[in-house]
This record gives structure tokens, C-alpha cells and sequence, in this order.
């Protein structure tokens, strides 16, 4: 009998143990951290404090070990930002190589946008002078038409569409600075070549009013020595061409600095010059790119960045604000935020019934505001008692 009670008061006691500890342990096991989570959380903190070897590491040890983590498209990411943040030539290859394995690996992630217009953005920092070889510019161009065609209604398209107006921007002057020396060498046929191929190419170009002058004055050139070999055909085919080419001038072009002489020229040839088209006029005034403001420190700036002292504007951190930027101002111009004007309280003065003239105003009817029935009863009912009672009293 003893024994029987002996082995009850146990398995209470270990009853009531169990029940005192699941719940601590249950604690217990939900603050745990995931290791993925873990991992990505030092990369991170590492990322911050630009000890970039130490943080790729701990993003790939993540990849690895833990291949189907949620985590895993983030930590592909990052190691691409860490290549980009640490700079060098080097590093800029591999930071672009991983964006690209990104896209490949996660093509639906919400972030494949911003791994595209990361590679853009390394590109374009990498972009020479337009006497320079144009390699990168020519990659960030493909790179600026591959987004909008994978991505053609993202936040960031518009602003990735001013981007290629800046990289065809370099690629055109690349083009005029080589046909400018075809012209300087007599050799107009190179010349010619390359000045129509801006034209067809580079529409937007803010210097086509210079492209125009310079084919024109290479084709009256080639008009005269024809003229001299007696071969009038050709000859007056050059010398038409010209003719239109010095019109766009006099008609889009008021404000270029060749207006005045094309229109010498026409008048020269004995042609009539064609009115400014003010339409046309706006359209190329607009291509035209704002001056930096004057400052005397604007050479030593440009000797750093010929020497590649001054650190390349990132254009996805630019297109990132611009993007938030906008967000913030339309939430803040939306109806029922801060700032909006509060709608006026409905008061229960009565109904407004409209006058004659349709509008509440000085002849509209108001009725009364709807009372309780049971409250009027009780004051009808109130009368009648005082009524009785002055009765009897009388």
C-alpha cells in the first residue's frame, strides 16, 4: 500500500514539473535565431563597418549551408554591394558579375530591378571623356536598353531613360571630336560619315546644331572641288544637301551660335532663308545641357577627375532617392494626411430643404430636428394631468 502511494506522489510531482517547465522551454526555443538568419545579420553589421572580406564571408557561408533560406537572394545581393562599396577595378568586375547572377538565380525577386540598374550604375562610373575609348559607355548604353525592355514599367524607368540621354550624350561627342579631325585632315568623306551618323543615331545630341554646320561646310567643300573636275551633277547634289542643312539651322536652331552664319550662307547661295519654327526651336532648346555655375576651384576638380581622385557619382543611389523622393510627396499630396484640410463635423441642426433658387441660402426652409415620440407622449400626458388638477381645484 505504501509502495502504491509512494509511485502516486511521484508521478504528480513529475506531472507538475513537466507542467512548470513546457512553457519556459516552449520560451526558450522560440528566442532562438535562426543560424541563416544569424549569418546574414554579421554580414551585414560587417557591411556597415567596410570590412568587406569579413562580410562576404559570412554571406557566403549562408548560400552555401543554407541554400533554400529566404535569405539567400539577399545575401546574393549584398556580396554584390560589397565588391561595388570596396572599389577598385578588380572589384567592380565581380560586383557586376554578381548582379548578373542575381537576375539569372532570382528573376522574379522584387530587387532584379535594382541589380540591373546597379550594373548600370558601375558602368556608367566607369565612362571616359568623349576623346577617350568608349567601351564602358557603349556596355552602359546596352545595359540602360536591356532595363527598359526586362522592366519597362518600373519606379525606375524614367529616370534610367535620362541616363541613356547622358551616356548617347558622351557617345555623340566621341563621334563629332572624330569627325571634326576627319574635317581638320581633308578628309570630308570621313567626315561626312560620321556627322550623319550622329544625326541618324543621336537625335537628342544638345550639339546638333554644330553637327549640321560642320556636314554643311564639308559638303559645299566637296561641291566646289567637283565643280572644279567638272563633275556638275555630283557637285549640285552636295551643294543641295548643304542647302538643307543650313535651313534646319536658320529654322530649329535661333540660339545657336551658327545661326547667323547659315543664314549668310543661304543668302549667299541665293536662297531664301525659311522663318524660325518656334515649335522646333523649344524642342532642341530644351535638349541643351545647364552650365555649371562658375567656380574657381572648377579646374582642380576637373585635373582630380581626369586622374581618377574623385569617386564616381553612383547612379542607383541617385535614382533610388529620386524614386523615394516622389513616393514621399505623392503620399504627402494624397487626401486624409497630414496637412490635408479636415471635413467639417455634421451638426444634427435640422434638414436644409433647398429654396427656389436651388441653393441654401437665405430663403431655404429649415425643418426641425426630429425629436423622441416617447418624450413628447409623456409631455402631452404632463398637460393633461395639470389641466385635471387646476379643474378640481376649481
Amino acid at each position: 500500500m505504501r509502495s502504491f502511494l509512494r509511485w502516486i506522489v511521484f508521478l504528480i510531482m513529475v506531472a507538475v514539473l513537466s507542467a512548470c517547465g513546457a512553457p519556459k522551454g516552449a520560451k526558450l526555443q522560440k528566442s532562438v535565431v535562426p543560424p541563416d538568419k544569424t549569418l546574414f545579420q554579421t554580414g551585414t553589421e560587417f557591411l556597415g563597418r567596410s570590412m568587406y572580406t569579413q562580410a562576404r564571408l559570412a554571406f557566403q557561408t549562408l548560400i552555401r549551408t543554407y541554400p533554400g533560406s529566404d535569405l539567400e537572394p539577399e545575401a546574393y545581393f549584398a556580396m554584390g554591394d560589397s565588391f561595388m562599396k570596396e572599389g577598385g577595378t578588380d572589384n567592380l568586375l565581380l560586383a557586376e558579375d554578381q548582379f548578373r547572377n542575381f537576375i539569372i538565380f532570382f528573376p522574379t525577386n522584387p530587387k532584379a530591378p535594382d541589380a540591373q540598374l546597379k550594373i548600370i550604375s558601375i558602368l556608367m562610373g566607369q565612362m571616359r571623356t568623349p576623346d577617350r575609348d568608349m567601351k564602358e559607355t557603349e556596355r552602359a548604353e546596352a545595359e540602360i536598353l536591356k532595363f527598359m525592355a526586362m522592366f519597362p514599367n518600373n519606379d525606375y524607368v524614367q529616370i534610367v531613360k535620362g541616363y541613356l540621354d547622358e551616356v548617347r550624350e558622351v557617345l555623340a561627342q566621341h563621334d563629332l571630336v572624330i569627325g571634326n579631325y576627319y574635317a581638320h585632315d581633308n578628309n570630308p568623306y570621313g567626315a561626312l560619315g560620321r556627322y550623319k551618323d550622329i544625326l541618324e543615331r543621336f537625335p537628342r545630341f544638345s550639339l546638333n546644331d554644330e553637327v549640321y554646320f560642320n556636314l554643311s561646310r564639308e559638303q559645299l567643300k566637296l561641291a566646289e572641288a567637283l565643280k572644279q573636275m567638272e563633275a556638275a551633277a555630283e557637285a549640285a547634289n552636295y551643294e543641295k544637301q548643304a542647302i538643307e542643312n543650313l535651313g534646319k539651322i536658320a529654322e530649329g536652331f535661333p540660339f545657336s551660335k551658327h545661326f547667323d552664319e547659315s543664314k549668310a550662307l543661304l543668302a549667299k547661295l541665293g536662297k531664301e532663308v525659311p522663318p524660325v519654327n518656334t515649335e522646333l526651336a523649344e524642342k532642341y532648346q530644351a535638349l541643351i545641357k545647364p552650365g555649371e555655375p562658375f567656380s574657381p576651384l572648377k579646374p582642380l576638380r576637373d585635373l582630380a577627375d581626369a586622374m581618377g581622385f574623385l569617386p564616381a557619382p553612383d547612379r542607383y543611389e541617385k535614382a533610388k532617392r529620386a524614386v523615394e523622393d516622389a513616393k514621399a510627396a505623392a503620399e504627402a499630396a494624397a487626401p486624409g494626411q497630414p496637412g490635408a484640410k479636415p471635413t467639417d463635423p455634421r451638426i444634427n441642426l435640422g434638414t436644409i430643404e433647398k429654396g427656389a433658387d436651388a441653393k441654401a441660402g437665405a430663403n431655404a426652409k429649415v425643418s426641425p430636428p426630429a425629436t423622441d415620440k416617447k418624450t413628447d407622449q409623456k409631455k402631452d400626458e404632463k398637460k393633461a394631468d395639470d389641466k385635471a388638477i387646476k379643474k378640481k381645484a376649481n
